[in-house]
């Protein structure tokens, strides 16, 4: 049986959500090992193709095999005496390496022990340079600066509730290309706000649908979810936005988008965009033939941040009306069983949240909420997925006032 890890993002529910609806989809039969917020261990009696899975995730930072697992009681004396010859040494050789600990869902106190006992491990393993960073993690940026991929190793340890799990990173995420996305296009609306590429990557994940079907993004912004859907090889896609200039933007990006990653053709894509009020979506597109909706729409004013919670209340208020509106359109161009993937914002004001109240009118026009997970899955329990009441994830960065709730639907 072949063990995997994966380091997990910033939002560890929607990674995990990610990472394993992907599995299924590739028809990887496999079970959950442990989970914790920073890592996520899988067996499967298949190899996985780590590179590729890499590049559709939009959730894990690292991936790597599992080599062994060690009993506290005989860490790390007997680890180091295998990695002295035989099999790891093969895994575990080059000019360099460095080390990271996640926590896997074992004590807390167990995962200090272990990062404490790191340092033997690098004196014994002197013969090959050591990278180190502060604390306990290694950096995708250390890892890919100092080409331990290539020359060397990072081996990982993770201490979850069955032992220490031994393993070794054999892909990370391409952070720069990611980085790039974002920061590098021509143009950017910082005002408006911006959907990071990685979520909208998730997202799109999240709908499920082949790659052929038609995907459409109504609030399409300056094109963030319909530039990731390009890169994952989505080929029939629209676009619209109320204003003029998003659409403009949207055109812009995706033309540097294809100038700048060589290895896609313009010509292989069929791209609609065009400007529209989203209440008007149903006059410019025809009836049942949507397979997927992504979209993060307007969140609220660009004063949001400033408002109190009466505000906050007509705000909202103002938004419901625009929701609905935009549900109303959504069925009329949805095919049955198509899906919606969406963003609600989340106001918070001194300890207080702020939800559209909407689910039951949305259920009244014929839409369902779906799990986020597609299929069961084998120790699915592990998981610890924090879905709140709503049948959300709510995905938020420190010191925002206004987070994003994630919705999945499809039209009954």
């Amino acid at each position: 049986m072949n063990q995997y890890f994966f380091a997990l993002g910033t939002n560890h529910t929607l990674s995990k959500i990610d990472i394993v609806n992907l599995l299924v989809k590739k028809g990887v039969e496999f079970e959950i090992v442990e989970a914790s917020e920073e890592i996520l261990l899988v067996a499967s009696e298949e190899s996985l193709e780590v590179n590729s899975l890499m590049k559709e995730l939009g959730s894990a930072a690292k991936i790597g095999k599992i080599f062994g697992v060690y009993q506290e009681s005989e860490w790390p004396e007997k680890f180091l005496k295998e990695i002295s010859g035989g099999e790891l040494k093969k895994e575990f050789g080059g000019e360099k390496f460095g080390i990271s600990v996640y926590g896997a869902g074992g004590k807390f106190k167990e995962l200090n022990r272990v990062f404490g006992r790191v340092r033997e491990i690098a004196e014994k393993i002197r013969e090959i340079r050591e990278i180190r960073e502060t604390g306990r993690v290694l950096s995708t940026v250390a890892v890919d600066k100092n080409r331990l991929l290539e020359n060397g190793f990072e081996l990982v340890l993770c201490v979850g509730s069955k032992g220490i799990y031994v393993g070794k990173t054999l892909a990370i995420q391409d952070y720069e290309s990611y980085s790039l996305r974002d920061y590098g296009r021509p143009m950017r609306d910082v005002k408006s706000g911006m959907i990071p590429p990685k979520l909208a990557k998730m997202m799109i994940n999240l709908a499920g649908k082949e790659k052929e079907g038609l995907f459409l993004d109504p609030f399409c912004g300056s094109g963030t979810i319909l530039q990731e859907l390009i890169l994952l090889g989505y080929k029939n896609l629209m676009g619209s936005d109320l204003e003029k200039k998003a659409v403009q933007e949207t055109r812009a990006n995706l033309d540097w988008l294809f100038k700048t990653y060589r290895d896609i053709k313009k010509e292989d894509y069929k791209i609609e965009l065009f400007e529209s009020e989203v209440r008007n979506l149903s006059t410019k597109i025809p009836p049942k033939v949507v397979d997927a909706i992504v979209t993060e729409p307007y969140l609220g004013s660009v004063r949001r941040k400033f408002l109190k919670p009466e505000q906050i209340k007509k705000e909202i208020s103002g938004l419901e009306e625009l929701y609905l509106a935009a549900f109303g359109e959504f069925k009329k161009i949805l095919k049955s069983g198509g899906a919606v993937v969406i963003i609600f914002p989340v106001f918070r004001w001194r300890g207080q949240f702020f939800y559209l109240e909407i689910l039951e009118k949305i259920k009244s026009l014929g839409f369902r909420k779906e799990d986020f997970l597609k299929k069961e899955i084998k120790g699915k329990e592990k998981l610890r997925l924090v879905i709140t009441k709503r049948g959300s994830v709510v995905f938020f960065r420190p010191g925002q006032l206004v987070s994003r709730e994630i919705f999945c639907f499809s039209i009954v």
